[in-house]
């Protein structure tokens, strides 16, 4: 067993956690290294993200098998972990992973720096490498709330590999060839506790093989050395999410001159087209989501660099409104009984929710009932057609599909 724990390293420019957008996008590497070193991780998850990263490897690390409880209030990096934190997040990835640590003969690696192939000053540190037998365990923790991410994703009709995933297992079989020798199956596995997908499972995983991992070998070297090339390809898509170079990117910052090229439409003097002006609202909406997703990130970015101690021309940070507390809680809760407030006055007593419940199940081995939990919609939202989780359809969609729901029980007769 083999422990390295997460530091500050001298980050790749081709490493595994931006292995997707390499691939998808190669003009993001030179784009990314005109953003200032210190503004490149801009958000608070990040730093979430790092810290529970670094509380899973000193758990697991062999001089410090600490009751998971301990960790609550402790710092790592700018963060301190919360009870949240390790009920949430910590406890069910931790039973997870002792789940494959406690199998007799397990051998690992916490947090291990690997270098990839054939691609200078190309490396990146997997979290967690397991070997059972004649199968390597690559398993890579997701502590963000956010879209759930998967092993294997569907596009179209084709299934896609995670490319971090893929990228650290054929980088840890070229680094660790004695470790991976005669290995026969290989496992990639996501762990993400928490998802704003609410049915969503902890873990997702898919086996690959030998062959697969050399293509992706050689479909990665030559993302790279285009990202290389006087030309490189430049092309938005979900892999911008993270990139930093969003607020200089030009398929990013194109909508901002977009905006003085919409105008509002003049009323037509004959009866209105109706398929062009919903063409208009959605080229509306577009530019207003383009917009939106740069806001966000040209304020993380100016931010991080004031707190920082940089100079944003112009702009400057300002204390947030003042959020009242109490002082002492229990002082306050026996004195305000004492002026005769009421218990409920005071207090109030919630039921966790049942994905606070199961996590902990999963943790305990536990199995909760399905009878005991029902679900509801929180209403109707207007999203993107590519994110719609649970299709509403309108009146005329519902009208059409039943009269053809209706003519097909009539065996093709017309009712």
């Amino acid at each position: 067993m083999s422990v390295e724990l997460r530091r500050e390293p001298v980050h790749s420019p081709f490493g595994g956690s931006v292995a997707a957008r390499v691939i998808h996008c190669p003009a993001s590497v030179e784009l990314v290294q005109k953003v200032p070193a210190n503004l490149r991780k801009v958000s608070f998850y990040a730093d979430r993200g790092t810290a529970l990263h670094s509380a899973m490897t000193s758990l697991l690390a062999e001089d410090a098998h600490a009751r998971i409880e301990s960790l609550i209030g402790k710092t790592f990096g700018d963060y301190a972990i919360t009870d949240d934190d390790v009920e949430n997040a910590l406890r069910p990835a931790y039973a997870y992973v002792e789940s494959l640590l406690d199998v007799p003969g397990a051998e690992y690696f916490l947090e291990k720096r690997v270098a990839f192939p054939a691609i200078a000053d190309t490396f990146g540190t997997t979290d967690l490498l397991v070997r059972i037998n004649s199968t390597i365990h690559v398993t890579d923790y997701k502590f963000g709330v956010g879209v759930r991410v998967l092993a294997l994703s569907p596009d179209g009709d084709e299934d896609v590999i995670n490319a971090q995933l893929l990228f650290y297992a054929a980088a840890a079989r070229h680094s660790l060839p004695e470790f991976f020798a005669e290995i026969e199956d290989i496992v990639l596995t996501i762990v993400q506790p928490m998802s704003i997908d609410v049915d969503a499972e902890m873990v997702s995983s898919v086996a690959v093989t030998h062959a697969e991992l050399d293509e992706f070998v050689t479909v990665y070297r030559a993302a790279c050395e285009e990202a290389l090339s006087n030309a490189p390809r430049l092309q938005p898509g979900s892999w911008c999410r993270f990139c930093p170079a969003r607020p200089i990117c030009p398929e990013h910052t194109r909508p901002l001159l977009d905006l003085a090229q919409f105008a509002v439409p003049t009323p037509p003097r004959t009866p209105i087209d109706k398929d062009a002006y919903l063409q208009a609202l959605a080229a509306g909406l577009d530019l207003e989501d383009a917009i939106k997703d740069i806001r966000t990130a040209l304020h993380d970015q100016a931010k991080r660099a004031l707190e920082q101690g940089d100079s944003v021309p112009g702009y400057a940070l300002s204390a947030g409104r003042a959020e009242r507390h109490w002082r002492d809680e229990n002082a306050a809760f026996a004195a305000l009984q004492s002026a005769g407030f009421y218990y409920d006055d005071v207090m109030k007593a919630e039921m966790r929710s049942p994905k606070q419940v199961e996590l902990r199940a999963k943790a305990r081995g536990l199995e909760i009932p399905k009878e005991l939990i029902g679900s509801r919609r929180s209403g109707v939202s207007l999203v993107r057609s590519e994110n719609v989780r649970v299709p509403v359809l309108g009146r005329g969609e519902l009208a059409r599909t039943f009269s053809e729901a209706l003519k097909a029980f009539c065996g093709g007769r017309q009712p």
